[in-house]
């Protein structure tokens, strides 16, 4: 599956990390096309998960000036200032499921985007499991399927459907429910 890496046509050892989860047969390069600061990610993927919030909040304190040949850097000092921001910090910290407590508060951290992201999504564990029964995978019809399985939807009387990851999910006209949302039925 081919990822638009804006501006690059190679593929980046950064974003193959960050979709890996969703695409486990795609090949990780190991070319990062931002060095720094980037490549200091790659302690925090390797790192056992209580040393990551500790590794991140180390990330983050050297981040603005590892990123000194980024075209951002300096940016205040223009008229158009759109802010700091270490997005890929917040994408890693969802993805990996790391606990954002001694960094959240931190120069550069997006944490409201942070608390967005992980509102949006149930995270599965490797064996597509909810972390508990309060939670399921849920779609909204129109959206891509993120996990191919069989789904059901009250609007769909609970009729279950297979649906493969990268399918648009379908809308069912004029059901009582109004909108038509799928979820992941995990007793397969």
């Amino acid at each position: 599956m081919d990822i638009l890496a804006y501006e690059n046509d190679e593929q980046d050892a950064l974003l193959d990390k960050l979709v890996s989860p969703w695409l486990p047969e795609r090949d990780i390069s190991n070319i990062y096309l931002r060095q720094l600061p980037y490549r200091k990610l790659d302690k925090i993927f390797a790192a056992k998960e209580e040393d990551r919030p500790k590794l991140m909040s180390q990330y983050l304190d050297e981040w603005y000036g590892a990123s000194k040949r980024e075209p951002y850097h300096d940016r205040h000092k223009s008229s158009f200032f759109p802010g700091y921001w270490s997005l890929e910090a917040a994408a890693v910290t969802v993805i990996l499921r790391i606990d954002d407590g001694i960094y959240r508060d931190k120069s550069y951290y997006p944490k409201d985007l942070v608390d967005f992201a992980r509102s949006q999504y149930t995270p599965l564990d490797q064996q597509g499991n909810t972390e508990s029964d309060d939670t399921r995978l849920r779609c909204v019809a129109g959206e891509i399927c993120p996990q191919s399985g069989e789904w059901y939807s009250p609007a769909n009387n609970m009729e279950k459907r297979h649906f493969d990851q990268g399918e648009t999910m379908p809308e069912i006209p004029n059901n009582p429910w109004g909108e038509t949302i799928w979820y992941l039925d995990l007793s397969h």
